[in-house]
């Protein structure tokens, strides 16, 4: 006799040719969410229909008894939840800190749930946040219901099984599909088919979001917020949902970034599992068209190929380089984030030297973003020594960057003058610093760049390093075909130089806080002068623990 094997309710291929990288990341969302009601449902007889289903690495297949709306509608309200506070909570996620909750949150219900017809708000609720010693309020709108719990009705047809077919579908199911043409809406509306539109309810499961800023941003009422969303695309369900929650809960100033490749590399440096392909993702970025808009729209959208080393070299950037801040006050807060490590991490995801254009970064953007990216050239000093040390790829341009130094140190040296007191030897070496940093500022063409070199160097008199090594540094000097590089490489000598001596006692972090928050000048010319180690006895304990 033969044995006819029955056929899956709904089943999901994730090789399968009629999907997208969209597609893909809703199935690794049903997929998480499956695995955790597992743990939750452990038999059968506890869910509706005694669904059951089977999980693989590349494959979803869902069974059950009787009419489908029961056993769907099961499933979204058991997946798609609203906790006690009104926040938006996932059954497939682990759980989240109270930060990370209301950003994912807010995030979600601006891009995803954007319109007012895929939501029913509460009223607007507050929560205080602890950071630092200090409490910031964190405002959010709390939610009575949303989209993704009452969809199994628009998945069925009256008699309660699925629809055998496809449905139209919007944007707040897969990102960017709007009906052009309200008039015409026939024949410009986007359809899909039911088991894809099923799985594109747990899109919002699988990414990751932030807040895209420039170099600083006051959090208030009238500043729209700009989201960046995450999309990976998926090559096995398990990898994808086990990196998911790995992800390191976020401090509130690390949910922000300044560009998209930062946020790509995040997506998978935050993970404490480790990156050992190519990952492939795509980056969308929500903004409103003006202030009076009342719905945020896509206006990026970018597919970033992320390589293993990127990822580790923005893990080793985001420990030397200095993190986000935030500053407090009474009813307020700023964030700052580090637009250099930004800059680097850009690069990286772009598959660049980590330090590529970083000249026009500084000084060819606008005038009030360059002043802050100048004044964090100083503050990330240790960073760029960190990466010049330990970056293989700059090893053959070590030998320029050892003469720029030394240069440094005899033009600082011409400058020092026993005659005056500590404090305005300082302020003169800040005063050449700040010459010679403009100097290279106007190099804009291989010949200004190779006059600029040409004065530096003599200027500082004899210099053993390129005297020992001047027929490896002379190609850069003249080069005209790669000078841009050179520029760059001037740069990083400027940023890392480490000066000698020491003319400031030891000052506590949270002295240093309140320095930077009165007079980041002051601060500046501190860190010119001074290494990290050697103003913080925090750092300076640490060090000393950890050699012991």
């Amino acid at each position: 006799m033969m044995i006819i094997a029955n056929r899956p309710k709904l089943a999901l291929e994730l090789n399968a040719s009629d999907t997208t990288a969209i597609h893909r990341a809703g199935m690794a969302g049903l997929w998480m969410s499956l695995r955790e009601l597992e743990q939750k449902y452990p038999n059968p007889s506890q869910r509706s229909g005694n669904l059951t289903w089977d999980l693989s690495s590349t494959k979803i297949v869902l069974n059950w008894q009787g009419r489908d709306l029961p056993v769907i509608d099961w499933l979204l309200t058991q997946s798609f939840l609203i906790n006690n506070k009104g926040l938006i909570d996932f059954v497939g996620l682990m759980p989240l800190n109270l930060v990370n909750q209301i950003h994912t949150h807010q995030a979600i219900h601006d891009t995803f749930l954007r319109h007012n017809k895929f939501y029913k708000k509460d009223q607007e609720r507050s929560e205080n946040i602890n950071i630092e010693d200090k409490s910031i309020k964190l405002k959010y709108r709390a939610l009575k219901y949303y989209a993704h719990q009452t969809f199994a009705e628009t998945l069925c047809d009256e008699s309660g099984f699925l629809i055998d077919g496809y449905i139209p579908i919007v944007s707040w199911l897969y990102p960017g599909a709007t009906v052009r043409h309200a008039k015409l809406q026939a024949l410009t509306k986007i359809e899909e088919k039911v088991k894809h539109a099923f799985a594109l309810l747990f899109l919002p499961i699988i990414c990751r979001y932030f807040t895209q800023i420039s170099n600083s941003t006051k959090r208030d009422k009238k500043q729209a917020a700009r989201y960046v969303v995450v999309i990976p695309d998926i090559d096995d369900f398990e990898a994808a949902a086990n990196r998911c929650w790995h992800f390191q809960q976020l401090q509130y100033q690390d949910c922000f970034v300044t560009n998209l490749g930062e946020a790509a590399l995040k997506y998978y440096a935050e993970s404490t599992e480790k990156i050992t392909s190519m990952q492939h993702c795509q980056v969308l970025l929500y903004e409103k068209l003006n202030k009076k808009a009342r719905q945020r729209m896509i206006f990026k959208s970018e597919d970033f190929s992320i390589t293993p080393q990127a990822v580790k070299d923005y893990q080793f950037v985001s420990q030397s380089f200095i993190d986000n801040k935030i500053f407090i006050k009474e009813k307020s807060f700023t964030i700052k984030v580090n637009s250099i490590r930004a800059i680097i991490a850009e690069n990286l995801a772009r598959e660049l030297s980590w330090w590529c254009d970083l000249w026009e970064q500084l000084y060819q953007t606008d005038p009030m973003e360059s002043e802050n990216l100048e004044q964090q050239l100083v503050f990330n000093r240790r960073g760029f020594l960190a990466m010049l040390q330990q970056n293989r790829k700059l090893e053959i341009y070590q030998d320029f960057i050892r003469a720029f130094h030394e240069a440094l140190r005899r033009i600082y040296a011409k400058t020092y003058d026993k005659k005056r007191n500590k404090v305005e030897n300082n302020l003169k070496i800040d005063k050449k610093y700040q010459s010679i940093r403009s100097e290279l500022s106007q190099c804009y063409n291989q010949e200004s760049l190779e006059d600029f070199l040409s004065d530096f160097l003599s200027r500082a008199g004899l210099n053993s390093s390129l005297y020992d090594q001047w027929e490896r540094i002379l190609p850069l000097i003249v080069d005209e075909v790669n000078w841009k590089r050179t520029r760059n490489l001037s740069l990083l000598a400027l940023a890392s130089y480490k000066p000698k001596g020491s003319f400031v006692k030891k000052l506590s972090v949270s002295f240093w806080t309140m320095l930077l928050e009165v007079n980041y000048q002051v601060a500046i010319l501190i860190l010119i002068i001074q290494t990290l180690s050697e103003i913080f006895r925090e750092t300076e304990l640490v060090n000393s623990a950890s050699e012991n």
